[in-house]
């Protein structure tokens, strides 16, 4: 599968903004990963796919570690819609960068409540099988900016291990709803992780 420079360079500026985090005085102490649901969108007379798998994750901004910036990248199924004359395509990505805060801690439960910025990349690929001469579909990309705002809660389930559910809407020119679920795992074991 290629990737289109607009991709990489995205890609490349994910994985910068995460090196020079770890030099900073927050600290990466956990990393997600699960998969996402959307309501999808319309794109070159075709949807989006379902599910999505992701990564994430947390860099600490506080002593307390209650206020997080968390990148993510999420890479969703593809969407193929064959009718015999042609097979249409549809992939979509997101990246993140939110602002996470925990504003509620009550045992093994915490609630969080997050806001950020949000591209999402869309690309398809269109394969006439019969050319007729008039078609009106061909390969398409597209690159939104916009913001999400959401909330979700994080259950502690052991020492090093969390589950965690969220969901999110995306303002932009490709807006939706979209529920993830995750496995998190922390580098550090906490005092007093699992309790009954």
């Amino acid at each position: 599968m290629k990737f289109s420079p607009t991709l990489r360079l995205i890609a490349l500026i994910a994985g910068i903004s995460l090196l020079a985090g770890m030099n900073t005085s927050g600290q990466i102490h956990r990393i997600g990963a699960g998969f996402s649901f959307a309501s999808g969108v319309d794109f070159n007379y075709g949807e989006t796919g379902n599910p999505g798998v992701f990564v994430k994750t947390w860099l600490a901004v506080n002593k307390a570690s209650t206020l997080h910036v968390v990148p993510s990248i999420t890479a969703y199924n593809r969407y193929k819609r064959s009718t015999g004359y042609s097979i249409l395509t549809n992939h979509m990505f997101h990246g993140d960068v939110d602002f996470q805060y925990t504003f509620f801690r009550e045992g093994t439960v915490k609630a969080m409540a997050f806001g950020g910025v949000n591209v999402t990349y869309l690309s398809s690929k269109y394969e006439p099988l019969v050319v007729t001469g008039n078609s009106t579909i061909t390969d398409a990309t597209d690159l939104a900016f916009g913001a999400n705002l959401g909330a979700g809660l994080e259950l502690r389930m052991a020492p090093r291990w969390d589950f965690n559910i969220s969901g999110k809407y995306i303002f932009s020119e490709y807006s939706q709803f979209i529920i993830s679920v995750q496995g998190v795992y922390y580098f550090k074991s906490r005092r007093g992780a699992y309790r009954r």
